[in-house]
């Protein structure tokens, strides 16, 4: 083969059998491309290959390569055993074997190079295969929705006709819901906690000695179970999978837990709450999901693109140095260009780049000239977005007389804007847009905006929102 030492070209032999096999099997016009830009001038490919990447085990293609690297070098090793001087004084042997060390070589340079680019291979196949991932996750959960409703599967919690579900937003947790779900509860609602570490804790609301509503002791289900009254209403707090994590993800890792705990039925319906990047995961299940949600109301929803969300997608090492993580991300990457990014060439999508590039009347639009069904849904739902605002004063000097400091109403909470956060490109979807003052934070590192959640007016609305939808 190619003028090669026959020991190179047995071994040459049977990877080129394997080669040709490993690429039938695959079918993947770019593998081919990559074997024969590599082995082309080691051994020939006459496998018959015309499609795209659909299922390919790259690990076990670089495996089967190191294997053949390990047989030349095997070979090699060999001749030099064997190899005696004194049976060589004319030192043919010699240059035989130093021959076949510099072919052997040769090959290996490719093979090594075949290796490079199948990494490349499967960095691009990884990516498309988590480009798919989401809406066949979502499909499956659609699947199992339909399941449960046909064959009467109960879960825990089956039989509750009114549920809230509170949505943090980007950087952040469930904590300072907690207090918000607390006191606009009722006494005996139920509240429900679910950590990012997949643990589950359950509260019964009380009162405390001053009347104020509280927390009881943390439960078990067990214990929650014997004092469940389906009259009550079940408060889910709920943490995101990961931080960071772009709406779709929360919709469809929430839509499977709610399904879980028997809270997707005809009769159920579901109250969202979201504050700040909540809000967009929380019209997200209810775009998904319309027959199950009653209402809409969030604080501090960057409903547009965000300029200082946009800024930490594009320049992430600034959002890094102020404590920010712009690159902690989920399985779900979105389909628009867009709204991706890549840390090591690895894509995804996340909260980040879903701000930076696509406001959420793209997403209605298409579902208006889509599903106008769905659409009319929407318009049917309580949607209210309310804005939070400071309040700063402005200082005017004169050198003839005293001017006293006058104050007028910001135009954003520090890092969205109040015209966003009333969504006022939603238009006709949104029923209410009330507008409250913050009093804590100010700037773009310690902005009025993480205290939205916890202001007294918004907890306020959540009470009012509880009430008016459980009558």
């Amino acid at each position: 083969m190619y003028g090669r030492h026959p020991e190179v070209a047995a071994i040459i032999k049977g990877h080129e059998t394997t080669a040709n096999g490993i690429l039938t099997d695959a079918g993947s016009q770019l593998l081919y491309e990559k074997f024969s830009s590599n082995v082309s001038t080691v051994f020939g490919l006459s496998a018959s290959v015309g499609g795209s990447m659909i299922t390919l085990d790259i690990s076990a293609t670089k495996s089967t390569v190191d294997g053949w690297i390990s047989d030349l070098q095997t070979c090699l090793e060999e001749a030099w055993r064997k190899y005696d001087p004194e049976d060589d004084e004319s030192g043919t042997e010699f240059m035989r074997i130093q021959s076949m060390s510099m072919d052997i070589n040769d090959i290996i340079m490719n093979y090594n190079s075949l290796k490079y680019d199948l990494d490349d291979i499967e960095l691009e196949f990884e990516n498309a295969v988590r480009l798919y991932r989401s809406p066949v996750r979502s499909a499956l959960t659609d699947i199992r929705i339909l399941y449960n409703a046909e064959n009467n599967v109960n879960g825990d919690f089956s039989g509750f006709t009114n549920v809230s579900v509170y949505v943090h937003g980007i950087e952040d947790t469930s904590n300072k819901f907690l207090q918000g779900a607390t006191e606009g509860a009722q006494i005996d609602d139920i509240i429900v906690r679910m950590l990012r570490n997949g643990d589950v804790e359950y509260f019964i609301v009380t009162e405390d000695e001053k009347g104020n509503k509280v927390m009881g002791d943390v439960l078990n289900f067990e214990q929650i179970e014997s004092s469940m009254n389906n009259n009550a209403r079940v408060h889910i707090v709920y943490d995101t999978e990961q931080k960071n994590e772009h709406r779709q993800e929360t919709s469809d890792d929430l839509a499977e837990k709610l399904n879980e705990m028997g809270l997707i039925n005809e009769t159920t319906k579901i109250d969202m709450f979201g504050h700040s990047y909540g809000g967009r995961r929380s019209l997200q299940f209810a775009m998904d999901y319309p027959d199950h949600v009653r209402s809409i109301t969030t604080i501090g929803t960057p409903y547009d693109t965000n300029t200082l969300g946009s800024l930490a997608d594009s320049a992430r090492w600034i959002a890094e140095i102020i404590g920010q993580d712009p690159k902690n991300t989920s399985d779900y990457l979105d389909f628009n260009l867009d709204n991706q990014n890549d840390n090591e060439d690895m894509l995804y999508g996340n909260a980040y780049t879903d701000m930076r590039s696509e406001p959420m009347t793209d997403d209605i639009h298409h579902l208006e000239s889509a599903n106008p069904e769905v659409y009319r849904k929407l318009l049917e739902m309580d949607i209210t977005a309310s804005a939070g605002y400071r309040t700063e004063q402005m200082v005017s000097y004169s050198p003839y007389y005293y001017q006293p400091p006058t104050e007028y109403k910001t135009s954003s909470d520090d890092t969205v804007s109040v015209k966003s956060q009333t969504g006022e490109i939603l238009g006709e979807l949104v029923d209410q847009r009330p507008q409250f003052e913050i009093d804590h934070g100010s700037g773009v590192t310690d902005p009025a905006h993480i205290y939205e959640v916890e202001d007294s007016d918004y907890i306020e609305l959540i009470k009012e929102v509880n009430d008016k939808q459980k009558e």
